[in-house]
């Protein structure tokens, strides 16, 4: 008889992952290890690779607590980009050239 062996999972967020899964135009947006697993795991591209099989174990090291979100998070970008289906951060927009200081500033008399 086997034993079900059953525990809480913490999702372990990161920031965001662009990917287009294999369904053209259906861009998801994976924000936790927990994501990228099921993902990996129901609608990922490659069967198999050596990258994979990391990111896989980096994921599981992940949930366990073993391994930092953003360690899983780079893991999960490497296997994305050998599928090809990562999609890259925004770059910034040109500068407006306004200040970064929003509020007013007190004028100081002497």
């Amino acid at each position: 008889m086997q034993r079900v062996v059953s525990f809480a999972m913490e999702e372990r967020y990161f920031k965001e992952v662009r990917i287009m899964p294999s369904h053209p135009g259906r861009m998801r947006v994976v924000t936790s290890a927990l994501q990228a697993a099921q993902l990996i795991l129901t609608d990922w591209p490659i069967e198999e690779s050596e990258i994979l099989t990391a990111t896989k174990h980096a994921l599981v090291a992940c949930l366990e607590g073993k391994l930092s979100a953003g360690s899983a998070r780079f893991a999960f970008i490497q296997a994305a980009k050998e599928a090809g289906n990562y999609v890259d951060e925004p770059e910034r927009g040109p500068s407006t050239g306004k200040s970064f200081r929003w509020h007013k500033s007190k004028l100081w008399r002497a």
